[in-house]
């Protein structure tokens, strides 16, 4: 598959062969003045040289073409997916995040994700070991309610994978928005079209491939999104409305969950309970950069009551979230104390510290339902990113610039690393993520 296809070479200097010397003679070579000349080092051709017009006339004949075909098959490959953790067995129950054995951590990189089934198991298990099982309790009770919530949907589209039912569940959201809006931009007829052809099955979902429509009509089988080829199709159909990239956003892997933190909470309390510490919960975050207010659920309210034998946290009345569509939606903010636990340094990284949290209706499920960092982590520490294609956050509460603590550094890039294309269809390669691929039979997901 031609990562960048039909642009033509750059034409070679002087023509055909080995440029000449003035006087119409070749270069001899260094051993021998009647040796056969030795053509020197070609110019290396800069990126002004090279040629960037798209050769429209195979761009046209090429867009029957099914690129998702040409992908390589990951029905019989198993993904490489690391070991299971195993922590020492404990005496007793271990229920503060100080007295965990070293490393732990409440994830299972061996199990996909959404293998709601293995990873509900798993939490199971978990709970026997005694090692912070109140954790996987609340977690057993999130998988159960995401599981319930993926089943009742994918009722709603019988027959279809699971990517293909979340995209369709955006798309008729999309439909009646643009329906309420009065079809502004000529969208429905393209949208409806779309729709269609997924329940049919002609369309599926392929991770890393797009088609483009227009005014309800299919131009293209799936194919790998450039943006050459997207503004020659778009300006041919003068699709200023009406024109649509199917597979630019959707249910792959996307910016918006691009980076979570995990960072904890507790109720502030005077005097906790004879004889124990103040209980805190460890808690999965989406960074958000633009949200000013951490913001979390009821049902974290009530995990971190521990079954109300801890008082509800202490209220600091309604406030207005001005969302960037230019509603004011209500929320009860009350008052908590977060931190963020280190796990390199094996303690919290800060004091805690009382912040006001808005509380939201209902838990933690799919897309849309996340909990919001706010700006408190950067307020307390020093952040950073390195264009490493990782989209990794790091934390530092020192500043890393500075020695001897600052000798522990951001990453550094490599040059392909920071000239590489930004992933317009999906944030990472399929490979990363099989369970997407409705064909992957691997044992480890229920799509």
């Amino acid at each position: 598959m031609p990562p960048r296809p039909f642009f033509p070479r750059a034409a070679k200097p002087n023509g055909k062969g080995a440029p000449k010397k003035s006087d119409g003679k070749r270069k001899a070579n260094s051993e021998s003045e009647d040796a056969e000349a030795t053509p020197p080092k070609k110019k290396k051709m800069t990126k002004e040289e090279i040629p960037q017009k798209l050769d429209e006339k195979r761009l046209a004949a090429d867009l029957n073409t099914d690129y998702s075909k040409r992908r390589k098959n990951l029905r019989n490959i198993r993904p490489q997916m690391p070991k299971k953790q195993k922590w020492p067995k404990v005496k007793g129950v271990i229920r503060e995040r100080e007295d965990a054995p070293q490393g732990w951590n409440p994830e299972e990189p061996d199990l996909m994700p959404d293998d709601f089934e293995s990873q509900i198991q798993r939490c199971l298990e978990r709970i026997t070991e005694n090692i912070m099982p109140h954790v996987y309790q609340h977690k057993l009770t999130e998988l159960r309610a995401k599981q319930a919530e993926r089943d009742a949907l994918k009722a709603t589209e019988p027959g279809l994978s699971w990517p293909v039912v979340q995209r369709l569940d955006d798309l008729k959201f999309t439909l009646d928005w643009i329906m309420a809006e009065n079809d502004k931009y000529k969208m429905a007829d393209t949208v409806k079209s779309i729709i269609a052809q997924y329940r049919s099955g002609e369309l599926d979902w392929h991770p890393e491939f797009v088609t483009y429509w227009h005014a309800g009509v299919q131009l293209c089988l799936p194919r790998p999104f450039h943006w050459e080829e997207y503004r020659s199709i778009h300006d041919k159909c003068q699709g200023h409305e009406g024109f649509w990239v199917e597979g630019i956003l959707g249910p792959a892997p996307g910016l918006s969950k691009s980076s979570v933190v995990r960072l904890s909470l507790r109720i502030p309390q005077d005097q906790p309970p004879a004889g124990t510490k103040l209980p805190s919960f460890e808690f999965p975050f989406m960074d958000d950069t633009g949200s000013t207010h951490m913001s979390i659920f009821e049902d974290d309210i009530n995990i971190l009551q521990d079954n109300t034998n801890h008082p509800l946290p202490r209220c600091l009345g309604v406030g207005l979230h001005y969302t960037s569509d230019d509603r004011r939606v209500p929320a009860l903010y009350r008052e908590l104390e977060v931190n963020m636990w280190s796990v390199d340094e094996r303690g919290f990284m800060s004091n805690w510290e009382p912040i006001p949290v808005s509380i939201r209706s209902g838990h933690a499920t799919r897309a849309g339902a996340d909990r919001l960092s706010g700006s408190w982590l950067r307020h307390r520490f020093y952040t950073g990113t390195c264009p490493d294609q990782s989209m990794r956050l790091y934390v530092f509460n020192y500043n890393p610039g500075i020695p001897p603590q600052g000798e522990r550094t951001l990453p550094t890039a490599t040059p392909a690393q920071l000239t590489a294309p930004f992933r317009t269809a999906a944030l990472r390669p399929v490979g990363e993520f099989p369970h997407l691929d409705p064909n992957f039979a691997s044992g480890h997901s229920l799509i």
